[in-house]
């Protein structure tokens, strides 16, 4: 299965993301900061990154103009309780937009569409 990075300010939700989708059989790790995954990015090839758009240093969406920059095949789903920035988010480079709360279906439905999700 693939490699997946979980990009969230709330320790709770990263967590219990990245949790889940080690059980589901993912390699999964998270990030609480921008800095944080640019580092990890710059190390590691991932396939998915999970990513909320308010952090604690920076936007989601200049992680997502990093990634466009760097020409990086990892698709993105954002995560966000703004629902208002559903279209805004997909119109800048994100694959699906999940609105908080989210449950662990609408996450494996998210796999499914991206063709990540072989269960």
């Amino acid at each position: 299965m693939g490699s997946i990075l979980v990009v969230d300010d709330e320790v709770d939700i990263c967590l219990l993301v990245t949790q889940y989708l080690t059980k589901l059989g993912y390699k999964a790790s998270f990030s609480l900061t921008m800095a944080g995954a640019l580092t990890k990015i710059a190390n590691t090839s991932y396939d998915l990154l999970f990513v909320d758009l308010n952090l604690t240093d920076g936007s989601g969406y200049d992680l997502m103009k990093a990634l466009q920059d760097s020409n990086s095949p990892s698709k993105v789903i954002v995560i966000s309780a703004q629902d208002s920035e559903r279209q805004r988010a997909l119109q800048k480079g994100a694959n699906i937009f999940l609105s908080k709360p989210f449950t662990k279906k609408s996450i494996e439905d998210s796999l499914r569409k991206l063709n990540l999700y072989s269960k």
